[in-house]
């Protein structure tokens, strides 16, 4: 049906059209859905992703481990991909480390070693509570740890040894260790918290811990917490 009142025009004689006035309260609301939106896009920020790999570290991380300290965006990649890590057993050299690094755009995400602690933890402790604070991490019997600050560059680190009774030859004629040592470190990410790359640390310490136990072929069997304990921000 064709609306007449749209095709005749109005009578010189009817009374002026006023426009219809805006509510203040109009004003108001639309104001209020403009600040919500915009500030959601600013916490969201939906034009930026982060790319992560689908394995990492002799393929012992994944994505949900390195999300916590990747940032809002960019890409994350290991170069040079850890396919194994290294045993001493079976190593001509037993000081042999294996280390995996994972980089941003900008520097190290992530930076792992693994190796037998011949230093021993009471030094290694030392030397990192000369760099800054360090905090004890509650492992249980088998195993010591703690989170602190790396003397290079000031970076929050994480460290696990893990008792591992193994043979192992040494060119200097040491007895064999009886730990190894895992570190983890690398450089803080903006848009990151720093108490959850602590968090992550120790928590990927731990998962690579019970693979290089694996990988080490430890004549004991390693015990180790079925999660890391909550490290105090």
């Amino acid at each position: 049906m064709v609306d007449v009142a749209h095709i005749i025009p109005p009578s010189p004689d009817d009374p002026p059209r006023r426009p219809s006035p805006v509510r203040p309260w109009h004003a108001a609301v639309a104001l209020a859905v403009a600040a919500v939106v915009g500030g959601g896009l600013l916490v969201w920020k939906p034009w930026q992703s982060v790319t992560l790999p689908e394995h990492a570290c002799w393929s012992v991380l994944g994505k949900d481990d390195l999300k916590p300290i990747a940032g809002p965006d960019g890409t994350v990649r290991e170069p040079v991909p850890s396919e194994h890590i290294a045993t001493p057993t079976k190593s001509e050299n037993a000081s042999t480390r294996s280390s995996c690094i994972v980089w941003r755009e900008k520097g190290y995400l992530l930076d792992i070693d693994i190796k037998p602690a011949w230093a021993g933890i009471d030094a290694d402790r030392a030397e990192d509570a000369r760099a800054g604070k360090v905090t004890p991490l509650d492992l249980g019997a088998g195993a010591v740890g703690w989170v602190g600050v790396s003397d290079e560059n000031r970076r929050q680190t994480a460290r696990l040894y893990v008792r591992c009774d193994f043979e192992m030859r040494s060119d200097y004629g040491r007895p064999a260790p009886q730990y190894f040592d895992v570190r983890v470190t690398g450089d803080v990410v903006d848009g990151t918290s720093p108490a959850r790359v602590r968090q992550a640390y120790a928590d990927i310490a731990l998962k690579v811990g019970r693979a290089a136990a694996t990988a080490y072929e430890c004549r004991n069997t390693a015990q180790l917490p079925v999660a890391a304990p909550r490290v105090p921000s």
